[in-house]
């Protein structure tokens, strides 16, 4: 086999590649060629020096891709932030000759050279795959937080000196029936006796959501709300809020084009913690979707992560586990 870099003529070969081992093997969404010029190529974190191809009798047999930030949040660096490793994928009749390692070789010793020092298999790849869930009607998610382990990928990453940092679960609620419960209810209540309202975000009604994040410290959310609230017609996010003072939210809300129902995260304030304030935002949050025609929801979270308690209160289940994964090079 012979490895080269890619070019946008191997696009076709790629995409029939893709499609052939997404319905056989892998819970991954086929392409066309569009829309893999569009996760890929016209991502602005893309890299064609990071992107290979595998031919041999003049047919594309292989592909591999990683990728590395080239815009940072906060605190975020070129030195301090890893290589991500996308993806290997190598056409099952020619597999078990080291086309695999080949391919996974030369996406690191691109990483070498640009001066990484890591590679990561992790939900902050910014290229997002997207995958469809075991036993719904071709309903899917829009990212794996990593690789599964149910997958060919996953031991052969433990053999090339991988090693497993954490794993996620990916959890799925069809809303076709969803409706808020009694206990739900009576929460709402309950917290608006001590003062907490949940309620849509309104920026003449309530304040704080800096300090918020600051509390929360994570810049990816704050990046989040920000962007949307300062579009010409934001997406509605709810919050928990103590008389006006913002103490949790959720959202933005919107439905994507599956039907899925889409939320960038949930928090709360670690000084309101023990008042249900999590599981009740949550719990609105569905309802929003489906007032707005979402057909489904679905989230990634850590295995152990006492979060997963909420989701499983609002009638969530676990349809895939994942495993976060890390590897030094240098």
């Amino acid at each position: 086999m012979k490895i080269v870099k890619f070019n946008d003529s191997y696009i076709s070969d790629v995409v029939k590649l893709w499609n052939k081992s997404a319905k056989a093997e892998m819970p991954y969404k086929p392409f066309t060629e569009a829309s893999f010029r569009d996760k890929f190529i016209n991502n602005p974190h893309f890299s064609y020096e990071g992107t290979f191809v595998g031919i041999e009798d003049e047919k594309v047999i292989a592909f591999a891709n990683g990728i590395f930030k080239k815009e940072f949040l906060p605190g975020e660096t070129y030195e301090n932030t890893p290589g991500y490793l996308t993806f290997i994928l190598v056409d099952k009749p020619y597999r078990r000759n080291g086309y695999g390692s080949m391919m996974l070789k030369s996406v690191e010793d691109y990483f070498i050279a640009c001066g990484k020092k890591q590679v990561q298999i992790i939900f902050f790849n910014p290229i997002n795959l997207e995958w469809y869930i075991p036993g719904s009607k071709n309903h899917d998610h829009p990212n794996a937080p990593g690789v599964d382990v149910d997958g060919p990928g996953y031991e052969f990453l433990k053999k090339h000196g991988y090693e497993e940092r954490s794993r996620e679960v990916s959890m799925y609620l069809d809303l076709s029936k969803y409706e808020l419960s009694e206990k739900t209810i009576s929460k709402l209540e309950e917290l608006k006796a001590k003062g907490i309202y949940i309620e849509y975000y309104n920026e003449d009604k309530h304040y704080g959501f800096d300090q918020f994040f600051d509390n929360l410290k994570n810049e990816y959310w704050r990046k989040d709300i920000k962007d949307n609230l300062a579009r010409p017609n934001p997406l509605p996010v709810i919050v928990a809020n103590d008389n006006g003072k913002i103490c949790g939210f959720t959202g933005p809300i919107d439905v994507e084009k599956s039907g899925r129902g889409w939320f960038c995260g949930i928090g709360v304030d670690p000084g309101y913690g023990g008042d249900g304030i999590g599981t009740t935002l949550f719990c609105m949050l569905m309802k929003s979707f489906k007032d707005i025609g979402a057909q489904f929801s679905s989230l990634f979270t850590g295995l152990d992560n006492p979060a997963r308690k909420i989701y499983e209160r609002a009638g969530f289940t676990v349809v895939k586990t994942w495993a976060v994964m890390r590897k030094e090079i240098m």
